[in-house]
């Protein structure tokens, strides 16, 4: 007995090597977790023995290798961790890895008091007592490793992905290997006084995360740089923290990722991806309630409909994105990591057409068809889905497609491409387009109703978005909330097209005719008030521009005597007709002729041939 006591002071002491070649003073383990002597604080303790060691060590009859180890192996192989976005090659862990040895506990299939040297150790939960399933430190208690951070590899190096200096705790083995122990010392608990797990150094704001992982973005993105200390605070354990730490910022990468046990294996993420993001963005640390959006609004982007579908991985090409049924590609699917990079997203502001600081390092397609890995311009996000998506709803009529956002009017003209709903051919090929994807470059005649900058839903200038001829907008300029920020209104509401309680995800109203029994015919229309053509109004002064018939003769007749909405002329993207003029079939029809013609002849002149209202037109002039 006192030779064994003399062996354990001998271990503790640092007289056999330790695990990873780690510095410090071993006796750190007593009353650790780790400590499993019979006088121990742990939990999980043996019934009679006082070596601290003897669980894991011994000096003599160890099992071949190194580090004299005692307790029995795992034979068993669980599958590894992989992702779409794995660039390392991960294989089952192998016999010589350090990383074996940890697993002869934490792989649960083996007793804690199992030992090489010294049999069968009894402990306080029983004889032959192992690590249960439901067990956080069972790391294949699912009978997997593919949810744990991957270990047992060379990882592949890359701008984001660094071998730790040489000065720092977290380090690689010999042979360039990531191990357990390159983010554990198993003999020190308490090296992360918050975290604990014995963790090698603190992970205060993930310290020691981003001693490989250097996420471009990262040092300015406002999940580590918190625009509101106080709103940062508020992310608590009941909020999701885990880590023992208060705030996202100290958190850090474990604010979205857990490094074992996560609820989304690939990339580690904690929960499906949208409650990662309404951990915070439900009012309840962020003060803007976007969850809110998502549940009380009637048109929303199906965020919903489709959690975690979103593939860090994947090519917004339509090639690569077939029908579902097809079960090829990646579904189509909108999620919060489709239009924002939570690792780069920032406050910063941005004029049209680029993307601002809240959709930086996100993936798009651009204006000629083109994959980008960055979108520079905010359309080219919109155009993932919205433009040559191969899975899309559509319908030959063009009358029921998107079914769920509101009545679709059935153009005369498609620009370029009929019939397929693909935005980005109708803002690069129209003859006529509101200046998205490029500038007009219309002078004021043409468009005397053009404000010199946009209004707010109560009339007041926007800060910062002049217009003129040369002027670009974006997307989300017309597509947004209804009670956001955005319409200048008071108080701090999200902003954006998460939600909107007006047909097609609108900021503001723009009224639709309902269809008459028969196109052409007499219908209701809709009764002038500025209200319904508010969406207009925000950039064409409809009262005194508009209504005064300025760029066209018989404006206010048709507006206010034939109570017809701006959607049954004009196509609010694009047009392969002059000034937007794209007739709503269900509406207009052709006249008794057969014509449904429009003919433009300068500005604010031409001619019409058509049947509407109940009225028949042939060849008017205007």
């Amino acid at each position: 007995m006192r030779a064994a006591k003399h062996i354990a002071l001998f271990l503790l002491l640092g007289g056999a090597p330790c695990l990873q070649a780690q510095t410090g003073n071993k006796t750190s383990i007593l009353n650790s977790k780790h400590d499993f002597r019979a006088v121990s604080s742990a939990q999980l303790r043996s019934t009679s023995t006082d070596d601290a060691c003897v669980f894991c060590h011994t000096p003599h009859n160890a099992s071949p290798g190194s580090y004299l180890w005692n307790h029995r192996l795992s034979t068993r192989d669980f599958s590894s961790y992989s992702s779409s976005t794995l660039q390392s090659t991960v294989t089952p862990v192998q016999p010589q890895d350090v990383s074996k040895l940890c697993l002869s506990c934490h792989d649960g299939t083996i007793a804690l008091g199992d030992t090489v040297n010294d049999g069968s150790i009894e402990f306080v939960q029983g004889n032959g007592y192992a690590l249960p399933s439901s067990s956080a430190s069972n790391l294949a208690g699912d009978q997997t490793f593919a949810n744990d951070h991957p270990f047992g590899f060379v990882p592949r190096l890359s701008p984001e992905l660094l071998i730790p200096p040489a000065s720092d705790a977290v380090r690689l083995d010999r042979s360039g290997k990531l191990q357990c122990t390159s983010c554990h010392d198993p003999h020190r608990e308490n090296a992360d006084p918050t975290t604990r797990k014995f963790l090698l150094k603190s992970n205060q704001a993930s310290a020691l995360c981003l001693t490989c992982h250097q996420k471009n973005g990262w040092d300015v993105s406002v999940h580590n740089l918190p625009p509101d200390p106080v709103e940062d605070l508020r992310y608590t354990e009941s909020q999701g923290a885990h880590t023992g730490y208060t705030g996202v910022r100290n958190n850090g990468c474990e604010s979205c990722h857990r490094p074992h046990a996560p609820q989304v294996s690939q990339r580690l993420v904690k929960q499906l991806e949208e409650n990662v993001c309404f951990q915070c963005h439900d009012g309840t640390v962020v003060t803007l309630n976007l969850k809110a959006e998502f549940l009380g609004k009637t048109y929303t982007h199906p965020v919903l409909l489709t959690p975690s579908t979103h593939d860090a991985a994947e090519d917004p090409n339509s090639a690569s994105n077939p029908l579902p049924e097809t079960s090829v590609g990646m579904p189509r699917h909108a999620e919060c990591m489709d239009c924002h990079n939570a690792h780069k997203t920032n406050a910063a502001a941005a004029q049209p057409p680029l993307v601002n600081g809240a959709l930086l390092g996100v993936k798009g397609q651009s204006a000629g068809n083109s994959f980008l890995p960055e979108a520079v311009n905010e359309y080219e996000i919109c155009f993932k889905c919205h433009g040559d998506s191969a899975n899309k709803p559509q319908a030959l009529d063009k009358g029921s497609a998107g079914a769920g956002y509101g009545r679709n009017p059935q153009r005369q003209l498609d620009a370029g491409n009929l019939n397929a709903f693909n935005t980005r051919v109708e803002f690069t090929m129209g003859t006529s387009f509101h200046p998205v994807t490029r500038a007009r470059n219309l002078s004021v005649v043409e468009v005397p109703s053009l404000r010199t900058t946009m209004v707010t839903s109560g009339g007041a200038p926007v800060n910062n978005r002049p217009l003129s001829g040369g002027s670009q907008i974006y997307c989300t300029d017309c597509h947004n909330s209804d009670t956001g920020r955005n319409l200048g209104i008071a108080g701090n509401l999200p902003s954006g097209p998460h939600g909107s309680n007006l047909p097609h995800i609108l900021e503001r109203n723009s009224a639709l005719e309902l269809p008459p029994a028969v196109a052409g015919g007499t219908s209701s229309g809709v009764t002038y008030t500025l209200s319904s053509y508010a969406l207009c109004d925000k950039c064409h002064d409809v009262q005194n521009s508009v209504l005064a018939d300025r760029s066209f003769g018989k404006h206010q007749l048709h507006v206010i005597e034939q109570r017809a909405a701006c959607s049954t002329c004009h196509d609010p993207h694009a047009s392969a007709a002059p000034m937007l003029v794209n007739f709503d079939l269900s509406i207009v029809a052709p006249n008794s002729q057969g014509v449904l013609q429009f003919t433009r002849t300068g500005p604010g002149h031409g001619s019409c041939s058509l049947r509407c209202h109940g009225q028949d037109h042939g060849n008017e002039s205007y």
